[in-house]
């Protein structure tokens, strides 16, 4: 069960919000609060996975309560609702999953939501060690999907997605924070850059581009990756132990 938190000064807003929740069917679960303060005391007593916070509030502001709330519980994943389409750069040091601009749609609420929810969800499989032997689990929307770790060529980070490359050219797109991802994949898979999770057994070959980067090619496949040169070494290690086992 998913459950969420609103917290908006705007009655209005707050109902609004938790109307189109409830009747999406994808949460079960909906609390509101009026400021930040109330925020904070509902999220010491009471475990919730979502936040959805206005930023411009009296009292506290929505940055400064997601940063005490972060602190409180480092599991809740907030989304921001402003009246502002510049978002501060403030807001981006607690990693919010999706920004909401007043005036809103009920389809830009539900898109919010659903990628929230691919975050909490994939949080929740990374938090259990959920690393089978052969089978990478994802979930897409409230459905966990399933595929050979073998078939993944790499991992890409897309913004707030990720985009997953299969051998047979398929892109998957979910969402889940980069390192959780990397915490749930077996030791061929490799982090090359702040982008990039590469199968080291896919591996073809690796071309410098600069002083900088280099170019990873795959075996039968014409996206490629970047290593940064700073990994490089390491890459080496792991790339030569992986084909020796």
């Amino acid at each position: 069960m998913i459950k969420v938190l609103i917290c908006d000064d705007d009655k209005a807003v707050r109902d609004d919000i938790e109307i189109t929740i409830k009747n999406s069917g994808y949460v079960d679960y909906v609390k509101k609060v009026k400021d930040g303060l109330e925020a904070i005391d509902f999220i010491k007593n009471e475990k919730i996975d979502l936040l959805i916070i206005d930023i411009d509030m009296p009292y506290k502001n929505g940055i400064e309560c997601a940063k005490e709330i972060s602190k409180i519980d480092s599991d809740v994943h907030i989304i921001f609702v402003t009246g502002f389409a510049d978002y501060s750069l403030e807001s981006f040091k607690v990693h919010p999953v999706d920004f909401i601009v007043k005036p809103f749609t009920k389809e830009k609420i539900l898109d919010s939501i659903n990628i929230a929810i691919d975050h909490i969800n994939s949080h929740k499989l990374a938090k259990g060690n959920f690393i089978e032997d052969t089978l990478f689990p994802y979930k897409v929307r409230k459905q966990i999907h399933m595929i050979n770790f073998d078939d993944i060529v790499m991992f890409e980070k897309n913004s707030r997605a990720i985009n997953l490359y299969t051998k047979d050219h398929d892109v998957i797109k979910f969402y889940e924070n980069f390192d959780d991802l990397s915490k749930r994949l077996p030791p061929n898979f490799f982090i090359t850059h702040k982008q990039y999770i590469v199968n080291l057994k896919l591996i073809h070959k690796v071309i410098p581009i600069n002083k900088s980067s280099l170019e990873i090619r795959f075996i039968n496949f014409n996206e490629t990756a970047t290593l940064s040169k700073s990994l490089e070494k390491d890459f080496l290690y792991r790339f030569y132990r992986t084909k020796r086992f």
